[in-house]
């Protein structure tokens, strides 16, 4: 459970960082999500800056949620 909420965390960043990227660098269409979600236009950047802080607070909480995905006995 731990790999998954920390890989959907992951997801979140890299959505954030590299739409914040390309909409600085005024890039056009690509992957990032918040380019094809009409109620995002307008708020691109402050969008790619949310996704980047829900995706640090998921992977921290990913991170307190267990130490070690092997139990020892």
């Amino acid at each position: 459970m731990k790999e998954i909420i920390s890989g959907l965390g992951l997801l979140f960043v890299i959505q954030g960082v590299g739409g914040l990227i390309n909409h600085l660098t005024n890039g056009g269409k690509s992957w990032f999500l918040v380019n094809y979600i009409n109620a995002f236009q307008g708020f691109e950047i402050v969008m790619d800056i949310i996704f980047i802080v829900v995706g640090g607070v998921i992977s921290l909480a990913s991170w307190k949620i267990g130490g070690s995905t092997k139990r020892e006995n």
